[in-house]
């Protein structure tokens, strides 16, 4: 029997509803179940106006419900975002995987990495990037993808993409679309613009380059940036396109070196010992 309006306390009999009741003390319905009131006696002036004396009311255990219902609510919308955040992130990066805790290696310049993106609030609000150079392999690009998922959990919106990625899909877009390509860079809160340096070495290329730093600067926000090229070629450059590149990169950007023996390297040198075990096997 559904749970019904009562116009006059005189109609409240011994109703059940679902093991509900009637409580003689107070009129009102009860839960059966926490013995919380399910109903809710209106103001003189109301049930004067209305002619209604009570409304309904949530009782204790349909309030914890609720609230649990709101909780797992927002996680699901909380984990859709992450994911949407993800899918966008790493569109022309597959770094969807990356994580500091599975981390092949530990290293000094990789813990620094980590520590960035534990301190992304102070960080950010000090406008403060980080410039990730080094020999080819050193775990530049996959510190920063690690940087980039940490704060995709934290539902920090970041856009990963190549010099030369970036330079080709400007060149391929027209109008709006490069408009609103370029937005998308300039407006996430992180970006990580991969392999600086490695772009076509034209006007071209180093006018886009330029032109998505600058805006990049401009916007206040931080920018991760990755290069194999030595922080002595950086700051000595001797194009005035190179130049004007690099200075801004350095001015938002704080240099952190990697160093040591190529991971790609050591990967090849396991998987050649591993084909060398496999074809002595018999």
């Amino acid at each position: 029997m559904s749970v019904e309006r009562c116009r006059s306390g005189a109609d409240a009999g011994p109703v059940r509803d679902r093991g509900d009741y009637i409580d003689p003390a107070d009129g009102l319905r009860h839960c059966g179940k926490c013995g919380g009131a399910k109903e809710a006696w209106f103001p003189a002036e109301v049930r004067a106006f209305t002619g209604m004396d009570r409304r309904p009311a949530e009782c204790p255990c349909a309030a914890q419900e609720r609230e649990q219902r709101e909780v797992e609510d927002r996680e699901r919308l909380r984990r859709n975002r992450i994911q949407r955040l993800r899918a966008e992130a790493f569109r022309d990066l597959p770094g969807e995987g990356w994580r500091f805790e599975t981390a092949p290696v530990r290293t000094p310049a990789l813990e620094k990495a980590r520590q960035y993106a534990c301190r992304w609030d102070d960080f950010s609000r000090e406008q403060i990037g980080l410039l990730l150079f080094g020999d080819v392999g050193t775990g530049k690009t996959f510190a920063a993808g690690c940087i980039a998922n940490a704060l995709i959990d934290r539902e920090v919106s970041v856009r990963c993409v190549s010099c030369s990625q970036m330079v080709d899909r400007m060149q391929n877009a027209r109008g709006e679309e490069r408009e609103r390509y370029l937005r998308g860079l300039t407006e996430c809160g992180l970006l990580l613009l991969d392999d600086l340096g490695a772009e076509r070495s034209t006007s071209y290329g180093r006018e886009r380059v330029l032109d998505l730093v600058d805006r990049r600067l401009l916007s206040g926000r931080p920018m991760l940036v990755t290069t194999n090229l030595p922080l002595s070629a950086l700051r000595e450059a001797s194009g005035l396109e190179e130049r004007r590149i690099y200075d801004r990169v350095l001015e938002m950007c704080a240099p952190l070196r990697f160093s040591g023996e190529s991971f790609r390297r050591g990967k090849g040198r396991a998987r050649t010992a591993r084909a060398a075990a496999l074809f002595n096997e018999r």
